[in-house]
């Protein structure tokens, strides 16, 4: 007979044993419970374990009826806690990635006897590429049967996807901005420069979403902006002190891109956020994927104007759409498409602001690569620039913003 104070059995094991219920005999063994939990009544030869017992009650009491209750509360939070970290996470290498594929693309890829590529060309098949991705899995998401697709077709010129008239112009922009900006700029100035769509967001959201914004955090934005600027300064210093660098661009050009790119984007993200926490008029909650797939359908017709209506559609004439295309712009493709997936993740998940910072995280890891791959020279200036963005960026995500009034603020129609 086994005992409880027997040294050689490890207390652990008569704790498992009770729990897991085995038969202490080969008779049955049957589960009374009372108000002090679970107990064991056994019917073996006499060897009675009652629910009287204290000591059992005790060691059974984390499984009374609650438990299951507690486990999967537990379960779903941890499944929300993954979801949000892994699409930042995801959105982090995404975003050093592309910037560094672009620049290598706009500048030391670019081959005498190649032809370039079209960038609105590439902007538009990329929105197509996340048009498909998303109508895909939809499909996937749903069980069988269950999704129409002629219903998922006409949901793209109802009065809801008319809202993501404004944030697919704007974020169509943006992508076109994109490639200018980084033909002008290395990538560690325009990663440190893009830092100002945190700026922008904050602002945004305090005007869309009315999140509070506190005074550590306003301190903090404006160390953000003045980091911007030193960065700025340090580009510009690079240029006029090596003009003869092949393929630096002009940085003012490059500037401009950037600060119509972080107000485009900022407000683009608030009002894609808004749109999402919104509860529609339809019958069923519209998912991220046909929201993603609605802004996908107005990028595509938005984006194809400035390629017939500018000097692109006579290069297209002349050497066809996809020209210039190799296994580098196919990964841009790529690389843009799952931008706007994961960024329908970060705003189911996260919020617009934490987005942005998940973004900026990028900077480090991608000026990292550019010094090793482009050679990009990195100043005193640079340093001290990039160092106030960071410090500025750890100084506000340990204020998280605030919602006034609760939820019921950001549901309002």
């Amino acid at each position: 007979m086994r005992r409880d104070d027997d040294p050689f059995i490890p207390w652990w094991h008569n704790r498992c044993t009770y729990k897991q219920g085995p038969s202490l005999s080969s008779s049955s063994t049957t589960i009374n419970m009372d108000n002090k939990g679970v107990g064991l009544a056994s019917r073996a030869g006499g060897g009675d374990i009652n629910n009287n017992n204290t000591a059992v009650d005790e060691e059974m009491a984390p499984l009374n009826i609650n438990t299951a209750e507690k486990m999967t509360t537990y379960s779903s939070f941890r499944s929300l806690w993954s979801a949000k970290n892994a699409s930042l996470f995801s959105l982090v290498l995404q975003q050093s990635g592309l910037v560094l594929m672009i620049r290598y693309s706009r500048t030391i890829g670019v081959g005498a006897d190649l032809i370039p590529y079209i960038p609105s060309v590439v902007v538009v098949s990329a929105e197509v590429l996340k048009f498909v991705l998303n109508w895909t899995l939809e499909i996937v998401k749903q069980p069988d049967g269950a999704t129409d697709s002629t219903e998922i077709l006409k949901s793209m010129v109802t009065m809801e996807s008319l809202k993501l008239l404004v944030p697919a112009l704007l974020y169509l922009t943006q992508n076109n901005l994109l490639f200018v900006a980084l033909k002008n700029l290395s990538v560690p100035v325009y990663q440190v420069l893009n830092q100002g769509k945190l700026f922008t967001t904050a602002f945004f959201s305090r005007l869309l979403l009315d999140k509070k914004i506190s005074y550590c955090q306003y301190f903090s934005l404006m160390m953000l902006a003045t980091g911007v600027v030193i960065v700025q300064q340090s580009a510009n210093k690079d240029h006029q002190n090596d003009s003869s660098t092949t393929n630096e661009g002009n940085p003012m050009v490059g500037f401009l891109a950037v600060l119509v790119s972080c107000f485009t984007s900022g407000f683009a993200t608030v009002y894609f956020e808004k749109v999402l926490k919104q509860k529609t008029t339809a019958q069923k909650q519209l998912s991220v994927y046909v929201r993603n797939m609605q802004l996908a359908f107005w990028s595509i017709l938005f984006g194809a104007v400035p390629i017939i209506m500018s000097d692109d559609w006579e290069k297209v004439q002349k050497d066809g759409l996809f020209q210039g295309y190799t296994w580098v712009v196919f990964t841009i493709i790529v690389f843009q498409a799952i931008t706007g997936l994961l960024v329908g993740f970060v705003m189911k998940y996260a919020d617009a602001v934490l987005k942005g910072f998940a973004t900026s995280v990028a900077v480090v890891l991608a000026t990292i690569l550019s010094i090793v791959i482009f050679h990009d020279n990195v100043n005193m200036l640079f340093l001290v620039g990039s160092a106030l963005v960071i410090l500025a960026v750890r100084t506000y995500t340990n204020n998280p913003p605030v919602v006034s009034g609760g939820e019921a603020k950001s549901d309002a129609k």
